[in-house]
């Protein structure tokens, strides 16, 4: 562990561990647009499993830390969370604007946030986010007609996320070797689901030959250096706690657009920014007591 992470502990180093999930999710998700174009959603969700299982095999070496047989269950159920939350998000970006499904996405967190909550700053911070959230939602885009497939499948995604919160929280008693294992048990669901949809594209030479890089690349950045961290921070943040502090993933969006891709943010975005980062700070100021 490097020397200054040794005094971070509890549940700043969960924090910490969080803050670095989302800032490489996004990255992730940015080049995961381009690997959308040329191949699909479908086979983009089995590809970027598939990658980071390799990677995370590669790295950890995981079947010398197998999961005890009282964590298998929950291990295999994060595992189909992973890619059922991955599979329904890319459907919904597919048909309705990305900022508006991460933000219907995030109701899954915001559901255990509100379902684990002890205290009136857990309430309070939840009511922050909720707020947050309805500045960044593109409200000018709903008198367009928004698909409401995408809607749907946003809301299943949602659903994904509380399950991988609450099974990964108890998978993560194996340790990040459990994640490895997890991504694997998820790319049996993908691959199949990809095959079902698109054929055999997803086994086609000249196509992987043409994508590998790019899906290793979203792989890693999407999925294996993210979800490595975030099952150990779900032992170590609170699930109130974690909830609330992924509200800085729509946030997070919003704030890359702004520096790589330069999009202006309006006033009323930089306030939902305040917002959510007041929420996580006001959860996170006793945290370390639950």
């Amino acid at each position: 562990m490097p020397s200054f992470l040794r005094h971070i502990r509890g549940p700043y180093l969960g924090v910490l561990m969080l803050l670095v999930s989302i800032t490489s999710t996004q990255l992730g998700t940015s080049e995961a647009k381009f690997l959308m174009r040329k191949v699909g959603p479908e086979v983009t969700v089995a590809l970027r499993l598939a990658c980071a299982t390799l990677l995370l095999f590669i790295a950890l070496r995981p079947w010398r830390h197998l999961p005890r047989r009282e964590e298998w269950k929950s291990v295999l159920v994060y595992g189909v969370a992973i890619a059922f939350m991955n599979g329904c998000f890319y459907q919904a970006i597919a048909r309705i604007p990305q900022g508006l499904a991460v933000a219907v996405e995030f109701s899954g967190p915001l559901i255990v946030a509100v379902c684990s909550s002890r205290r009136w700053t857990d309430y309070a911070g939840v009511a922050l986010a909720v707020a947050g959230l309805l500045l960044i939602l593109p409200w000018s885009g709903l008198d367009s007609g928004l698909d409401l497939t995408g809607f749907a499948f946003a809301l299943a995604a949602a659903a994904g996320w509380a399950g991988y919160i609450v099974f990964g929280r108890r998978a993560g008693g194996g340790g990040v070797c459990a994640a490895a294992w997890g991504m694997l048990a998820g790319t049996l669901v993908a691959v199949p689901w990809a095959v079902m949809a698109d054929g055999l594209l997803l086994f086609r030479p000249d196509v992987i030959a043409d994508v590998l890089p790019l899906a290793f690349a979203v792989g890693f950045l999407a999925s294996a250096l993210p979800y490595g961290l975030e099952i150990v921070a779900l032992r170590i943040v609170p699930p109130q706690a974690y909830g609330v502090l992924m509200s800085l993933e729509p946030a997070a969006a919003a704030l890359f657009g702004f520096l790589i891709l330069g999009e202006v943010l309006s006033a009323r975005q930089w306030c939902a920014l305040a917002l959510v980062i007041a929420a996580s700070l006001l959860v996170m100021r006793k945290a370390k007591d639950a």
